[in-house]
């Protein structure tokens, strides 16, 4: 009996397999879903060499620090366990405390420490004991163990070294040989001079009040940006964006180089971008014209009002009388009255036209004798109200709409309600549409518009907040009348008054919220900004003095972040708005393909046509990603992957907004068995019509191309589902079943990209109304028929990319056949493959990934290829290699199954193989060499090929025409060689 043949890694599998966890694996680094060799082989390949645990109670790093002493990683630490016999001896594999390990790290990163540094930045003087706090908690502080080492850097460029649990100093220390620093991982540009060429464009005002403990410290603020503002994430300007251009410049993070430096540097001048939204900041308010104020209805007076809006002024000429015509100009259904309070304005020109619009009679104004501040102004004002609702209104806030009357309705739902405060532009954690920004620069929406969305977006939607904003801020009358007013005592002319209010709210059991139906427009620090800098150091101090666990609660709230669903569907709304009045959706999977490739053709020939294609593209489990096809969307911070089960609503009112012409779904393909009725629910019964194309075999087999985990083609033999199927990971369950084909039956057009696919469907589903509507290329035109190159060795081209249902065990069976019997045959993959490792090893060249088909073309011609094989072992559903191969000029070989071999067959040329010589590498390479390449006479190299063109998708692919005509049959296009 010959001895069966095992591949190297088949045989390290076997080694530890019983001790490797693939579930845990798995879920531990979700980047490992995208590798196409499974969780074993990953590890195997690269995962140890990373410092990747390979089960719960083993650990990479600590196991070769302590048993192997290795510099790098070389030797896989779980294989050296189970080799050495460690694992019947029961050798320990994982610290039994924190501190164990940390004693560990320490003697490796040793010899690379920097006491001396660490020390400087945080008092520790002790060697030692400055190592163990870096490894235990400096790294997680953002504390470097040296200058010239970025471990902020190093996480950005690692991702995987969160989940691990250590220091980045210890980990690149640990996996690296020879550790090298001072250039790679830090930019040696000296301090003075980045100071020097940041300064020019760096906005020092926007420094110091944007960030308070700067402002405080007196330190220069362009130093303490160069110098450690800017791994803090601290903007330098408005417009420059340090996290998101660190994010989206990966080339800078092992460098360490300064963001804003380098954008100065290099970075504009190579067009990359500061932020994600552009220059435009929104624009300056302008006062109002005489013709606006004479439009104007008067405000109600005080003892009329439902509510008094109050605005304290000091300063602001074209803001103050912007913000009080707004609140005039928006009609309530509630009676208000607008109570203005000038407190000693230096500005002239302001004070006369406040006192001839106040003799208009358009609002009850005073003059405070004597400058009271802000916080004695807001208490005159509430001495005038009595036991009334009051909206605090800075004079530099523009309102839109009955704004008064959605804040009122808030009021009205919940008694305890005792301050409310909308969505805003610049309002701390009430902020939109990055919380805790002051988002000056301008989104595509007006802000009256934002307000509209807000209103629909969130209609009736609240979130409590540990405390409101004084921008705009609700209060209880009965409210005030128990707690009293506000503290003048403890915060003099402001900063901290309304937070503290906040808080006296709380402890009496009543609630702060934040509309979020509400958008108000704030130009921010305006009318009392002077003062910014002196008094807001003092109200914080007065506000913790009072209130020892606000910083607490705001704290929480920020890490758990309650208001990010109703900015997600404001996100959502503008979305759907940018997406505008002619859209449609494509479902899509994420794993690229064939499928991918038709829905990217299409939503490209649909963008010429007027219509805007929004994709939902199904990750794994139950969850899909919101997009924009093509040019970028609107900025959308708070969009993240829905699920289709938690998000369900969410994902509902989004296709309500958008209301397309068409769902077309694609693919589900990576959703579990939960998730794919209730999506099919909401697609059912969201707008327009719902379009599927039959693109693959998901409905059947949750690998959707029918090969099982051995490799095989199943064939679902006589049609039978994969109910009846051994491979129990591949049931999806009839219940599942008949759900797709109730979906199948439902939809208004179900298309197939060929009729094998169509007849293999209705064998399991039984008759469905399916129409055959090949995909549309864009291909070069044919080369001739290429004449035979007539070489000793006959080389055989594999297109695309290569997975195992494409055929790489296949290729890889035939290479190592034809090298045992020294056969004249040569394998190259223009492509790559999925086990590219393998194919090197046995002699098989990968071209890599090619561009379009007119590079495919050419390295077809570059590598002298003389067949081109598809050796797909499932029946494909189009093949878009097969249509690269016809138009080469090559001669094509294809198993007889699927696509391939029927458009082959329609194409009168090529060869058909039997599938079964797939498992048969000896006879199919004896096959391929006997192919008679050299009979041009028998039509093997096609000269006629029809690919499917469509004068119009709208109306020839899709049928949406406006009327119930059918759609006509679609014009081929004759390409002849």
């Amino acid at each position: 009996m010959r001895q069966k043949a095992y591949s190297f890694f088949s045989i390290r599998s076997r080694r530890i397999q019983k001790l490797f966890d693939p579930g845990y694996y798995t879920a531990q680094y979700p980047d490992v879903s995208d590798y196409g060799g499974g969780p074993l082989d990953h590890y195997l390949r690269h995962g140890f060499r990373e410092g990747r645990d390979p089960a719960p109670n083993f650990s990479t790093l600590y196991y070769k620090d302590r048993y192997l002493k290795t510099a790098g990683i070389e030797r896989n630490p779980l294989e050296a366990h189970v080799e050495s016999g460690a694992a019947r001896a029961g050798r320990q594999t994982w610290p039994a405390t924190p501190e164990a390990f940390h004693a560990v790290q320490a003697d490796v990163v040793r010899p690379y420490f920097d006491a001396r540094y660490y020390g400087s930045l945080t008092g520790i003087v002790d060697p030692e004991t400055a190592l163990l706090d870096y490894l235990a908690v400096g790294w997680r502080r953002g504390l470097d163990p040296r200058p010239d080492f970025d471990g902020t850097a190093y996480l950005h460029a690692h991702p995987q070294v969160r989940l691990l649990n250590v220091s980045p100093f210890y980990h690149y220390v640990s996996t690296n040989t020879a550790p090298a620093f001072g250039q790679a991982h830090g930019d040696r540009t000296p301090l003075s001079d980045i100071v020097a060429a940041i300064r020019p464009e760096f906005d020092a005002a926007h420094y110091r009040a944007s960030y308070a403990d700067v402002a405080a410290s007196g330190m220069d603020p362009a130093t303490h940006y160069a110098s450690h503002g800017w791994k803090e994430g601290r903007d330098p300007t408005e417009l420059f964006w340090t996290s998101y251009y660190v994010r989206t410049n990966p080339d800078l993070i092992l460098s360490g180089t300064n963001p804003f430096f380098h954008y100065l540097r290099f970075g504009r001048a190579e067009g990359r971008k500061p932020n994600p939204l552009g220059n435009t900041k929104w624009p300056p308010t302008r006062a109002p014209s005489a013709a606006e104020w004479d439009a104007v209805p008067a405000a109600a007076a005080l003892d009329a009002a439902r509510v008094v809006v109050v605005v304290p002024v000091y300063k602001g000429y074209d803001e103050t009388l912007r913000a009080l015509h707004a609140v005039l100009a928006e009609p309530q259904a509630a009676p208000f009255a607008l109570l203005v309070l000038n407190d000693r304005s230096p500005d002239a020109p302001l004070t006369d036209a406040l006192r001839a619009l106040a003799a208009r009679g358009l609002f009850t104004y005073y003059e405070n004798p004597t400058n009271l501040g802000f916080v004695g102004t807001i208490n005159r004002a509430l001495d005038m109200t009595g036991a009334r609702d009051v909206i605090l209104l800075n004079s530099d806030t523009i309102v839109f709409g009955d704004w008064i009357d959605r804040l009122l309705a808030h009021a009205a739902r919940d008694p305890r309600v005792g301050t409310i405060t909308p969505f805003s532009n610049n309002a701390t954690i009430c902020s939109y549409p990055d919380s805790d920004r002051n988002n000056t620069v301008a989104l595509e929406l007006s802000p009256r518009a934002l307000d509209a969305g807000a209103a629909a977006a969130n209609a009736g939607r609240w979130v409590e907040v540990p405390t409101g904003v004084g921008f705009c801020f609700y209060m209880r009358g009965s409210l005030i009348a128990q707690l009293g007013p506000l503290d003048a005592d403890a915060f003099g002319k402001g900063y901290g008054e309304e937070n503290d209010y906040c808080m006296r709210v709380l402890k009496a059991g009543g609630r702060n919220i934040l509309a979020a139906d509400v958008f108000v427009y704030h130009s921010g620090k305006v009318s009392f900004s002077e003062v910014y800098d002196s008094e807001y150091t003092q109200g914080q101090a007065a506000l913790l003095a009072k209130h020892p666990d606000y910083t607490l609660r705001i704290e929480r709230f920020v890490a758990t972040d309650p208001a990010a669903d109703v900015r997600l569907n404001l996100d959502l709304y503008r979305l759907a708005r940018a997406a505008g009045p002619r859209a449609a959706v494509f479902v899509v999977h994420a794993k690229g393909g064939g499928a991918s490739v038709h829905a990217d053709h299409l939503a490209g020939r649909l963008a010429d046509e007027g219509v805007r294609v929004v994709t939902l593209t199904v990750t794994e489990g139950a969850y899909v990603e919101v997009g924009l096809f093509g040019a970028e969307g609107p900025y959308t911070p708070s969009l993240r992957a829905l699920s289709v089960h938690d998000d369900y609503r969410i994902l509902a009112r989004f296709l309500s907004w958008l209301g397309p012409l068409f769902i077309h779904v694609h693919s589900f393909y990576g959703l579990d068995g939960t998730a794919v009725p209730v999506l099919m629910d909401l697609i059912e019964a969201a707008p327009g019509q719902t379009v599927v194309t039959l693109h693959d075999y998901s409905s059947v087999c949750l690998r959707n191309h029918l090969v099982t985990r051995e490799g095989l083609y199943c064939g679902l033999p006589g049609g039978r589902p994969c109910a009846d199927c051994d491979c129990a990971e591949a049931r999806p369950g009839q219940d599942r079943m008949a759900r797709y084909g109730a979906f199948y039956r439902a939809a208004d057009r179900l298309l197939a990209p060929s009729q094998d696919v169509a007849t293999r469907i209705e064998a399991i589903f039984g008759p469905l109304a399916i129409t055959v509507a090949p995909h549309e290329e864009d291909l070069p035109t044919p080369a001739p028929r290429a004449a035979p190159r007539g070489g000793s060795v006959r080389r055989i081209g594999v297109l695309g990319a290569i997975g195992a249902h494409k055929g790489s065990n296949v290729i890889h069976a035939l290479a190592r056949d034809a090298r045992r019997r020294g056969l004249a045959i040569d394998f190259t993959i223009v492509g790559y493959s999925d086990i590219p490792q393998k194919m090197d090893a046995i002699g098989i060249a990968e071209t890599g990934r090619y561009a379009g088909s007119e590079e495919a073309l050419a390295l077809l011609a570059q590598h002298e290829i003389d067949l081109i094989l598809i050796p797909s072992i499932w029946p494909e559903t189009y093949c878009y290699t097969l249509s690269i191969a016809l138009v080469s000029g090559l001669p094509v070989a294809v198993f007889d199954l699927g696509a391939p071999a029927d458009r082959l067959r329609a194409a009168g040329a090529g060869h058909c193989l039997d599938p079964a010589l797939a498992n048969d590498p000896g006879r199919l390479n004896d096959c391929l060499l006997s192919l008679d390449l050299s009979d041009t006479s028998s039509a093997k190299v096609p000269t006629n090929i029809r690919f499917a063109s469509y004068r119009s998708l709208l109306r020839d692919y899709y049928s949406v025409t406006g009327d119930d005509k059918a759609a006509p049959p679609p014009r081929a296009k004759d390409i002849t060689a």
